[in-house]
């Protein structure tokens, strides 16, 4: 893993923890508690009107790259699994890198396949007990 994944990984795994919540609400009650002595200057709103979109950015940076690379190991699960059928279907292997239009194509072409099956499964006669 390289550096920058090691980062948004550690990243990403305390700030989803509590521990990371109280600091939040401390660094919040620490910045209400300075703008409360200092009479709420100029520098004091500065800190919050720049500091928070730009850490909000940074954070979400970090956690796209974190969801990126869960949904990449999700598809290589799920390849894994397709690849072990008789006959798997390459495209839906592949079907990360369709169009959205191919995408819903191949949706629907899943979903028609599903109805017909399920219709014959409903009209076939059962076998006795």
């Amino acid at each position: 893993m390289n550096r920058y994944s090691r980062i948004a990984h550690a990243i990403t795994h305390h700030a989803g923890s509590p521990q990371a919540f109280g600091v939040v609400v401390g660094l919040t009650l620490g910045w209400i508690m300075v703008g409360l002595a200092s009479g709420a200057s100029r520098a004091w709103e500065l800190t919050i009107t720049c500091g928070v979109p730009i850490l909000t950015l940074l954070m979400v940076i970090v956690l796209q790259h974190a969801q990126n690379r869960d949904s990449k190991s999700i598809d290589i699960k799920l390849n894994e699994l397709l690849l072990t059928l008789e006959e798997p279907d390459s495209e839906v292997i592949h079907s990360r890198h369709l169009a959205d239009n191919d995408l819903e194509a191949l949706d629907q072409r899943h979903v028609e396949q599903a109805e017909s099956e399920a219709q014959g499964a409903a009209t076939s006669p059962r076998a006795p007990a």
